[in-house]
């Protein structure tokens, strides 16, 4: 009998237990808006969970909308903490193309380039209504969320959530309680005029910060008694503060919904309030998000003995340890491609018509300048026009017709006038300085994949010299002025993981062109033969050194001492004067070189700090008159260099700066390069 009435005892106790959890009152947590700032939220949320305190909605505007949407779905916040540490928010933040999925064809056009703008007209679209339009953040969201594509309550997710968006249309608040997730995540954080709205039943939606960056009345709407607000927003400014454009627009922002959040403030239960002094909403880098996750977890931690006790307001005991949903299975990386994004956030995408503009300066050409128009035609916009001029000591006028059959395939044809200007050296003596117009004309085709290129076709070519060698030193024939006929094949394989300052991947390319004086013959003998061939690795033993080796090489198949055809060897571009150039360290000059060319070179590139370098170069070549004769026989030589040098990653391109020498010229040289080559 004692046993059964201990058993009930027992039984009475646990169920008053139960009972005082599920009469408890109800707890949202309330997460602000601040861009970069809001990844706080997520140290925040680690403190919460530690302190065992029941979650039952969850509200947020802009980034508090990203973070509380995916932690609403069952994402930990130790997995929030990985997954925003291992973005690439450079890339993410931008319109820029997945180097994964562009075509090889677009990475090499691209990279010229430092300025590109749309000459398509008005637009017709809303995602055109911004700086970004958001491809990259939106298709990221739509990862996320798989699983959350379709159109639901969001009082169904493990936990209810809502966030709040404004429409610019007639200035009301939009609060999203439902739909699909990442639309109501992407239109929250749509900074107006840094991010393109989202389009949505009539709606033009903006940033919900505009107007409640706070949301504790939403949450207070949806049935919260108890609310544990974070908040991550700058306070107001003084007159002494307001010294910048930024500044000033994000002072103007911040008054628009003062009253309101003012309000919500005072109406939290717990507002733990993050110290962001020093970052703004613009500071996505990893040594910034690092620090304001840990001041986030630091906040809540000053206000731990609060949310303690805040535990027997809410109807629990203090020893009471919450239940959260996670982790949330995060697709495998393979599976990634094959998620469509969601279709109201994806960016309008169209053939756009744009000038492009490229800049150089160096102590080889001085000031170079690039420009190019390039416009679709035709509504299927399957042909394409492209017009192009270079200014420097090789400058040219370019007209180029590309018509695309299928889809990676492209027929083209153009025409190219050239002037060039340049001293030409000859082991290190100055032979004479050469000046010609050449006339270039082709048809060709090109398959391109995301990291193979194969091109092919047919050249028509003819050099009119201005200035012609003359003196016992010298051995040319006029042959070079002779219209060349060639036919060409090419093949070019790219792994590179960035295109300028790659520390992984590799670049390999392979071409073979043959050369007639009349569709068939040169000279009255068989035609002449080229190959031409480099390769270049990137390897990165950790996250300070990239080991860099390269090899080119260049053989005529026989003499026939034509400048159109032979090799020519020096400075730092590859084909800068002529398309046969081949780059050597320590050679501040193009000079000729003998029928058959090898160079190699190892480089080592050491991050000293962000995106400064310091590079070591050195380089080794053999040159001869054969093939066979490159390493042994008559009519051969070396070639040696070295440089070391210092290299800024810059918003306009690299800043270069190096000292070399090489065996060729025997004195001390230099080089300064600011700008992308082209």
């Amino acid at each position: 009998m004692k046993s059964k009435s201990l058993f009930l005892l027992i039984i009475a106790l646990l169920s008053s237990f139960t009972l005082g959890a599920q009469n408890r009152k109800k707890v949202g947590v309330v997460l602000s808006g601040g861009g970069a700032k809001g990844v706080a939220h997520i140290g925040a949320l680690k403190v919460i969970e530690e302190a065992g305190i029941p979650i039952d909605y969850i509200v947020g505007t802009s980034m508090g909308a990203i973070v509380g949407g995916l932690y609403a779905i069952g994402y930990t916040p130790q997995q929030l903490d990985s997954m925003v540490n291992v973005q690439d928010w450079k890339y993410l933040l931008s319109d820029a193309s997945n180097p994964e999925t562009t075509l090889l064809s677009e990475k090499l056009r691209e990279e010229h380039y430092l300025l590109s703008v749309p000459i398509a007209g008005k637009s017709a679209h809303v995602s055109d209504a911004g700086i970004i339009k958001g491809r990259n953040i939106s298709r990221l969201l739509s990862e996320l969320t798989v699983g959350y594509h379709d159109s639901i309550s969001f009082n169904r997710l493990p936990i209810p959530f809502a966030c709040v968006s404004d429409n610019i249309v007639n200035g009301s608040k939009v609060v999203f309680h439902k739909g699909i997730l990442a639309t109501a995540m992407r239109a929250s954080m749509s900074i107006p005029g840094v991010f393109a709205p989202v389009y949505l039943d009539g709606m033009v939606l903006v940033d919900g910060g505009l107007t409640d960056n706070y949301p504790v009345d939403i949450a207070r709407e949806m049935g919260a008694e108890i609310i544990i607000g974070v908040d991550v927003q700058n306070p107001l400014m003084k007159a002494d503060e307001l010294t910048s454009l930024s500044s000033v627009l994000g002072q103007i922002i911040n008054l628009v919904g003062e009253e309101s959040y003012r309000k919500n403030v005072k109406d939290s239960n717990i507002h733990i309030q993050v110290d962001v002094d020093g970052y703004s909403a613009a500071s996505f880098n990893h040594a910034a998000i690092d620090t304001l996750m840990r001041r986030g977890k630091e906040a809540a931690m000053k206000d731990w003995d609060k949310l303690i006790a805040l535990k027997k307001e809410i109807g629990i005991s203090t020893n009471y340890r919450a239940e959260y949903p996670g982790p949330f299975k995060i697709p495998a990386p393979a599976m990634l491609d094959t998620i469509p994004s969601v279709a109201q956030i994806a960016p309008h995408v169209k053939p756009v018509n744009t000038i492009n503009i490229g800049g150089r300066f160096d102590n080889e050409e001085l000031a170079v300048l690039l420009l190019n128009a390039r416009a679709y035609l035709g509504k299927q916009k399957k042909s394409q026009l492209s017009a192009t001029t270079r200014l420097g000591k090789r400058t040219f006028g370019r007209l180029e017709y590309i018509y695309s059959p299928r889809e990676n395939w492209n027929i083209n044809t153009g025409y190219q006038i050239g002037y060039n200007d340049f001293n030409l050296y000859g082991e290190g003596k100055r032979l004479m300085n050469l000046t010609y117009v050449h006339h270039s004309l082709w048809m060709g085709f090109t398959k391109s994949w995301y990291k193979l290129l194969v091109n092919a076709g047919i050249h028509f070519e003819k050099y009119n010299y201005h200035d012609w060698p003359s003196g016992p030193d010298v051995v040319l024939t006029k042959s070079s002025d002779k219209a060349l006929l060639s036919y060409q094949a090419s093949i070019m394989y790219n792994s590179l993981n960035n295109q300028r300052f790659s520390t992984s991947g590799m670049e390999w390319e392979a071409a073979y062109r043959l050369y007639t004086d009349n569709m068939v013959t040169y000279g009255s003998d068989s035609p002449v033969s080229v190959f031409q061939t480099h390769w270049s690795g990137y390897f990165s033993p950790n996250k300070i050194f990239t080991i860099m080796p390269s090899v080119y090489g260049r053989v005529v198949g026989k003499n026939t001492q034509s400048l159109a055809i032979s090799n020519f060897v020096g400075g730092n571009v590859p084909g800068r004067y002529m398309e046969q150039q081949i780059p050597f360290t320590g050679i501040n000059h193009i000079e000729m070189s003998p029928d058959a060319l090898l160079t190699g070179m190892l480089g080592v590139r050491a991050r000293t700090y962000k995106n400064q370098y310091i590079v070591v170069r050195g380089s080794y070549g053999r040159a001869a008159d054969k093939i066979e004769n490159l390493f042994g026989g008559t009519n051969t030589h070396a070639l040696a260099g070295g440089s070391i040098g210092y290299c800024y990653n810059s918003i306009i391109g690299p800043i270069e700066a190096e000292l070399n020498y090489s065996n060729q010229s025997k004195k001390l040289g230099y080089y300064i390069g600011i700008g992308f080559t082209f």
